[in-house]
């Protein structure tokens, strides 16, 4: 039996994506963990990058083909995107400060709405289906029932909306910017290299820029930690190859959708794992936007002039060739 190309590709954007959900879920719980343990936020990233880098480091010794030569397009445009996610991850920051959770996840659940538009505008995309439609907008609605019914919405001020949209324009930018990037004639772990190697300096920063210099002094050394952060550098590995792999074979908006929906999913996990404050409707709600998540369907690229009018010349052709034949 002949296995078609679509089939095959469908396979393909299916592995990574549950690849890349595999990871990420098991990242959050893997962090948590190294971080109850090791309480500097700082070294425990900066460490999983500075190994991510290494890693492909390593390998570039043994298989010269694992990157290619450096040259400006890459460096400029992986510098692009560290300030993208730098300043993302400042905002953030800034946001849960005068706001809560309740609203950065509001704010996410809606990400994948603003994506979906930039990529009708610049990236050739075509708008979403009907179907498509309704699976977006089912996310937010049910994301809105869950923060209503169990985690509520705070904001301080006007300055607490500022800094929450702030952010969301600057990681709407970093997934479309980012599915751009896919374009650039590099390997995988050259992605995965120049994303880590990059975001170093910026987290070396955050490192004296929060005093956990100071921190340092108060942590036990211990097997524990030293098992869960070293864990956490070997998901950091597999969350860097694995994203960029699914960002490569998928539209920026679905791998916007499937980041929504793999918090959403963790969120689910917790609530049900341990539903001590969880209530029927904030678990449905939880449940059903998972459901709307996975009802997504990727939207076109679009049809240019010049192929619509080959079209209509080769339907008008084959209308002319019937006509003939009947008479």
């Amino acid at each position: 039996m002949k296995v078609s190309n679509s089939t095959v590709m469908v396979g393909e954007k299916l592995f990574w994506i549950l690849a890349y959900s595999a990871c990420s879920s098991t990242m959050i719980v893997v962090n948590k963990l190294a971080i109850q343990e090791l309480p500097l936020p700082a070294v425990v990233s900066g460490a999983q990058l500075i190994v991510s880098a290494l890693v492909v480091a390593v390998m570039q010794m043994f298989d010269k083909s694992t990157m290619g030569p450096i040259d400006k397009t890459k460096v400029i445009s992986f510098a692009i995107y560290t300030v993208l996610f730098a300043a993302g991850l400042f905002s953030n920051i800034k946001a849960l400060m005068l706001t809560d959770v309740g609203a950065v996840i509001a704010a996410r659940s809606c990400l994948p709405v603003i994506v979906c538009l930039s990529e009708w505008a610049f990236m050739g995309r075509s708008l979403p289906n009907s179907r498509s439609t309704v699976s977006l907008l089912g996310v937010i609605l049910f994301a809105g029932l869950y923060i209503w019914s169990d985690v509520g919405l705070a904001v301080q001020d006007t300055s607490g909306y500022v800094w929450l949209f702030i952010w969301w324009i600057l990681l709407a930018l970093q997934m479309t910017y980012g599915k751009w990037m896919t374009k650039i004639e590099m390997t995988q772990w050259e992605r995965v290299f120049y994303t880590n190697a990059f975001a170093v300096l910026p987290t070396v920063a955050l490192f004296f820029g929060t005093r956990e210099m100071e921190k340092m002094h108060d942590v036990v050394f211990g097997l524990r930690w030293q098992t869960f952060l070293v864990a956490s550098c070997i998901m950091g590995v597999g969350i860097s190859y694995t994203g960029w792999r699914a960002r490569s074979v998928i539209t920026a908006t679905m791998f916007t959708l499937v980041g929504v929906v793999n918090k959403i999913a963790t969120i689910a996990f917790t609530v049900i794992v341990w539903p001590t404050e969880a209530s029927f409707v904030s678990i449905a709600a939880l449940v059903c936007c998972i459901f709307f998540g996975l009802a997504y369907q990727e939207a076109p690229a679009k049809k240019d002039k010049k192929d619509q009018n080959t079209a209509a010349t080769s339907g008008d052709q084959q209308e002319v060739a019937a006509n003939v034949e009947q008479l």
